[in-house]
């Protein structure tokens, strides 16, 4: 019987007692499936590096590996968290001190200019997502006490006040770009 005619759970258990053969078609049946992953983890760059990343630790790691059901989990979670490592990495941020920030946007908003427009930005809100963020964030309510308040369930408050959050962060986004413009 060749190794293609294996299951993967026989091809584990043989690449455990040595069988290299073994984890050779081990190693290339899975290469398929977390390339697949991968191609919804990472960005386009990283994908190739994480699958390999995985695939080694396979090869490194098969005989210690104890439930052979958990095997795609478990190289799932390698992919993932390599995709994330490599992300982090990649990301750089610029320090900017206050000189710096005045110099690139011409001017310095005043504690005024930022309060009105987020007084704005709030009054925009539809007002079941208002009432929630005013009680939360101003009013300074507990989610539990502000989920009473208006009758809702604490789910319910948290969601509101997530989606309320992104709609103000995406109105002072525009009204930033639209001064810098």
């Amino acid at each position: 019987m060749r190794e293609a005619d294996f299951t993967i759970g026989e091809l584990v258990a043989a690449a455990q007692c040595g069988d290299e053969a073994a984890l050779q078609e081990l190693l290339r049946r899975c290469g398929p499936q977390l390339r697949r992953y991968a191609n919804r983890q990472c960005a386009s760059d990283d994908v190739e590096e994480a699958v390999q990343d995985a695939l080694w630790l396979l090869y490194r790691r098969v005989e210690a590996l104890r439930a052979i059901g958990a095997l795609s989990a478990w190289l799932f979670q390698i992919v993932r968290r390599e995709c994330l490592r490599r992300a982090r990495r990649r990301r750089t941020f610029m320090e900017l001190d206050q000189s710096e920030v005045v110099e690139l946007s011409g001017r310095r908003p005043s504690d005024e200019d930022l309060r009105l427009d987020l007084k704005q930005a709030i009054s925009k809100l539809p007002p079941h997502y208002r009432e929630i963020l005013i009680l939360r964030d101003i009013g300074g309510y507990s989610s539990e006490e502000a989920a009473l308040s208006l009758s809702i369930p604490v789910g319910a408050a948290k969601s509101r006040l997530h989606r309320a959050r992104q709609m103000v962060r995406a109105q002072l986004s525009e009204a930033i770009v639209t001064e810098c413009v």
